[in-house]
């Protein structure tokens, strides 16, 4: 595999394990915690947090992993010595990594609504949404995450593979 191709399989592989990092936080720590503490409570907490840093962060990580994925899946598509098993936790890595992407469809929008709603029936249905989309989504990301770890796996010398 090219430096190239390995350049980017790694830094596709840093920056989407900073977000499957997070989605598996939010998902078995933060939000059955917030669902205890409340809507209310929770759409005050994203205010500060996913509609003010993480509005910066989250797209960039996203994307970025997205981005690097798709670019490293390409790198490998002409390299003729390219192991097929790469390749194909590669592209694999990119379905998911467009999954992911896509379902932002779904949730950023419930995110975003939520900045001026007060009413706590509202805020409710909002945090529920929310939780439904972004575990989807979250799986998506972390399976891409995952199979970026398998592909890197497969570079690895024939006797230090897992």
């Amino acid at each position: 595999m090219s430096l190239l191709t390995r350049s980017l399989l790694i830094a596709a592989t840093l920056v989407s394990g900073w977000l499957a990092g997070g989605n598996v936080d939010r998902a078995l720590v933060a939000m059955p915690a917030w669902q205890d503490v409340g809507a209310v409570a929770w759409a005050e907490f994203s205010r500060r947090a996913d509609l003010g840093n993480g509005r910066f962060l989250y797209p960039l990580e996203a994307l970025g992993g997205a981005l690097l994925t798709l670019a490293a899946a390409i790198s490998i598509h002409f390299e003729r010595s390219a192991r097929r098993a790469v390749a194909l936790a590669l592209y694999a890595a990119v379905l998911f990594a467009a999954a992911g992407l896509a379902l932002t469809i779904k949730a950023a929008p419930i995110m975003l609504s939520i900045r001026d709603v007060t009413d706590s029936a509202t805020l409710q249905r909002a945090f529920e949404g929310f939780w439904y989309w972004g575990n989807i989504r979250g799986a998506c990301q972390v399976l891409a995450f995952a199979a970026q770890l398998l592909a890197l796996a497969f570079l690895l010398p024939s006797g230090r593979r897992p």
